[in-house]
């Protein structure tokens, strides 16, 4: 009568190459309370916030590790373009940690093009102070932040993708670069929108074109989403 609890997939955060001997994950904790005044908890983030190592000593759990469908491009050079809404930015800080380790050992690495979305700066930005360093050290090529709720109007990553479209083109078009999507569902079609006006206007591709270009990126696994 009662079915086995379903397990949890987060992205993990973290690169391999940086963090050898950890995994980083970015878990939000569901504590909310309804508009009727219910409190709601999470079931598994808030087991995991009760956690105490340093109390209650070595603490193991069951875990499972599954491939992702993300995959850094194969040559270091080549630009990536990656798109996340709140916790969607997990696989991304892996990313940026995996060009870093890269350039620490002088491989010569690609464009970094990072855009993230969310509410408000002051409580959503998530691993801020890691994408302001980052961009500072010119790791990251271009930081398009889209806090929506901060201003009275809202404003969304496919803004800011819009605002860019003639490097995000040359970086898909020519330059054989990687685009990532994380976060969900709902802005897929806005942001698939904002990349083909940007091929319409810059390349000059047909509407059909556009289809056909998408198309051979994703068959290609160079458009990328994992959106939930």
């Amino acid at each position: 009568m009662v079915p086995p609890i379903k397990p949890r997939h987060y992205s993990i955060s973290s690169s391999m190459k940086m963090c050898p001997n950890s995994v980083h994950l970015l878990v939000v904790l569901v504590d909310w309370v309804t508009p009727k005044g219910r409190q709601r908890y999470g079931q598994c983030t808030r087991y995991l916030a009760g956690l105490n190592p340093e109390a209650d000593g070595d603490i193991y759990l069951n875990v499972d590790i599954k491939p992702s469908a993300m995959h850094l491009p194969p040559s270091p050079k080549q630009p990536i373009i990656m798109a996340g809404l709140g916790t969607g930015m997990a696989p991304f800080r892996a990313f940026i940690q995996e060009r870093m380790w890269q350039r620490q050992q002088g491989i010569e690495v690609g464009p970094v093009l990072l855009y993230f979305g969310s509410r408000h700066r002051h409580e959503e930005y998530l691993y801020g102070d890691f994408l302001d360093a980052m961009y500072e050290d010119k790791l990251v090529t271009r930081l398009g932040l889209a806090f929506s709720r901060d201003q009275p109007q809202k404003i969304y990553i496919q803004h800011k993708i819009t605002e860019d479209k003639k490097d995000i083109v040359r970086h898909l078009y020519k330059e054989e670069g990687h685009f990532y999507l994380c976060g969900p569902t709902w802005p897929v079609p806005d942001i698939r929108q904002a990349i083909a006006d940007g091929l319409v206007a810059e390349a000059g591709m047909s509407e059909e074109q556009v289809d056909e270009f998408l198309d051979m990126l994703k068959e290609n696994g160079r458009y990328v989403l994992e959106v939930y």
